[in-house]
């Protein structure tokens, strides 16, 4: 199936990061998963903060427009980004669980997260989300607010304390270089709901590419046999 969204190298750390709607998926299809299985939501989503009713669906789809990916706001680019998903795959259980997932405003856990990400191979089987759904079951978390709060509220409480927090995540796993700090500013900015430009998102998206390029020397090390 060929999708409208490009592909992207660095899409699990995008997906890590909560930025998935910033990027999308490659048009190759592979058969790497079993889609004959059926989806399911994984344990603690459910209840009503998790449910989407018909009239969420309808409003979604009624509120979609072509031009829904130059948006620069937050909220209109990701109803548009799920009108997307509803037009090309219609109203199925990966669909309706990555919808829910974005929509829900607490805190999620582990499993999850890999819910999500297995969602979006179903979605788009090919070689990029097959690592994602990889990588995410691997990946350290970058974020972890305390028990008692969620991150939105971790940062809406202290933002320089959740900004040095995932630069030092990032600098452990990359080094101190720039591009770790262009991440962390672009993520602690998207987050906050702050209006993003074009260069702020050019930037981001270099940065991801050096990141997701330094991934791929760490493995293909990894990978090497060594000399006699």
């Amino acid at each position: 199936m060929k999708s409208i969204f490009k592909s992207s190298k660095f899409f699990y750390l995008a997906f890590l990061l909560g930025l998935f709607p910033f990027f999308g998926c490659g048009s190759d299809d592979v058969t790497l998963f079993p889609v004959s299985e059926e989806f399911k939501f994984p344990s603690g989503a459910s209840g009503p903060l998790w449910q989407l009713s018909d009239a969420d669906i309808a409003e979604i789809l009624e509120s979609h427009s072509a031009g829904w990916s130059l948006r620069e706001d937050k909220e209109w680019y990701k109803k548009g980004y799920h009108g997307q998903l509803l037009k090309q795959f219609g109203d199925i259980p990966e669909v309706r669980y990555l919808i829910a997932f974005d929509r829900h405003p607490g805190q999620k856990t582990r499993e999850q997260f890999i819910a999500k990400s297995e969602a979006l191979h179903r979605l788009f089987p090919n070689e990029e989300t097959l690592e994602a759904l990889q990588q995410t079951t691997k990946l350290p978390d970058l974020t972890k607010p305390g028990r008692s709060e969620t991150e939105s509220e971790w940062i809406a409480r202290d933002p320089e304390e959740y900004y040095e927090y995932l630069l030092r995540s990032l600098i452990k796993r990359y080094g101190d270089i720039p591009e770790v700090y262009t991440v962390a500013h672009f993520v602690l900015k998207y987050k906050q709901g702050a209006k993003l430009i074009g260069t702020d998102v050019r930037a981001y998206k270099a940065a991801m590419a050096h990141l997701s390029n330094l991934d791929a020397q760490r493995e293909g090390k990894q990978g090497e046999e060594p000399d006699d």
